[in-house]
């Protein structure tokens, strides 16, 4: 038996003498419970870090707000990962907070706690269910608290989402909304890029060469070490998709992942642009201007869902339902071998042969012709 029964009011709405409206009364039986849908104007997104859990997190908002068309909806996120929200155009207002350690760490809780706690929201909504965000909700004073039914942010709640399935990240966090009747749709991601930032990436094409050119962006780095596939399958696999291909080889890396990028080159026989350290944006703007991505498992694969690049991604020993779009967008497929268990070579259990061959079956999908080498 469905637990969460969404029901309205036989009062039909009706104009005041004031000029306002009353509305139809719409209410939530969550376990005997109801709960006064209508009485939601403030609602709370709790969703401190990092930053593809908040983009992944953010594939929801469009939905909540259809759900709740006239209320507030802000995102509680930690600073420097409110950038993944910027913009949103489901979202009011970003309540960035500093979430810094050591002898700032008690002064910036005080500081979220009150930041959330002044705005008086009707609905807090624990996505993260980690310590902090479970005590941001606790503290909120917030009439409906909405978390998971297990976990640290179950004593805190009073209505709770049950956990659905494993399935891709995006996809899976519509779990939280189905007690107000919300149900997963296809995973869309928003991500802002500002005309500074396009201008950016025009002006890096065009100095390097590359107006007109199709381009494969490589992107062998990734925070966490053992999610890396090795560089010189990355090399090998870049040097025969130039080969084969007309598709001009850009390498991309991230915060502490230069060495990757240069590593693979040194292996490379073939010509290869290493980018400059970029911001976000900017990298989600050559994300649009490139034809096809190689990655890792990391943020990148999921900022590419957002900015519809077609991306083949790597996979070693993760749990490959959770982390990959495959299936879920059409622009996003990955190779992986559910035999490999996690050792120093980080080989992942295939070559780059087999990732050529991979890519050879993806690429008629986006116009890519792959001649054999």
């Amino acid at each position: 038996m469905n637990r969460y029964v969404v029901w309205k009011s036989n009062e039909p709405a009706f104009a005041r003498r004031d000029g306002t409206r009353h509305e139809r009364m719409e209410f939530l039986n969550w376990r005997g419970k109801l709960v006064n849908l209508s009485r939601i104007n403030k609602i709370l997104v709790v969703q401190p870090k990092p930053f593809g859990d908040v983009l992944l997190t953010s594939a929801y908002l469009p939905a909540l707000r259809r759900r709740f068309p006239r209320a507030r909806i802000d995102f509680f996120v930690a600073k420097p990962y409110d950038r993944m929200v910027y913009k949103h155009p489901a979202l009011d207002n970003v309540l960035a907070a500093n979430m810094r350690s050591g002898k700032w760490y008690v002064l910036d809780r005080l500081v979220s706690f009150w930041m959330v706690f002044k705005r008086h929201y009707d609905l807090v909504i624990d996505q993260n269910a980690s310590t902090t965000s479970s005590q941001i909700v606790a503290l909120s004073g917030a009439r409906y608290r909405l978390g998971y039914s297990s976990g640290q942010s179950a004593m805190f709640s009073n209505i709770k989402a049950e956990y659905g399935p494993t399935k891709y990240n995006a996809a899976k966090r519509y779990d939280m909304l189905k007690p107000f009747g919300i149900e997963e749709e296809p995973v869309q991601l928003f991500f802002y890029i500002s005309e500074q930032e396009q201008a950016f990436a025009d002006g890096w094409i065009r100095a390097n060469g590359l107006s007109g050119k199709k381009i494969a962006l490589y992107s062998p780095g990734t925070t966490y070490h053992y999610k890396a596939w090795k560089t010189d399958c990355f090399a090998e696999l870049a040097d025969r998709v130039a080969q084969g291909t007309n598709l001009a080889t850009v390498l991309i890396w991230g915060p502490n992942e230069r060495h990757y990028a240069e590593t693979m080159a040194g292996y490379m026989k073939t010509p290869a642009f290493i980018l400059p350290r970029l911001t976000l944006g900017q990298a989600g703007a050559l994300l649009k201007r490139a034809t096809f991505l190689f990655c890792n498992d990391g943020g990148l694969y999921h900022l590419a869902v957002a900015t519809k690049t077609p991306t083949l991604g790597f996979f070693g020993s993760v749990e490959i339902i959770a982390w990959s779009a495959q299936g879920f967008v059409p622009t996003h497929f990955h190779l992986n071998n559910p035999n490999y268990k996690l050792e120093p070579e980080r080989h992942f259990g295939f070559t780059a042969a087999d990732a050529l061959d991979r890519f050879k079956q993806i690429a008629p999908n986006f116009g890519i012709q792959v001649k054999d080498v």
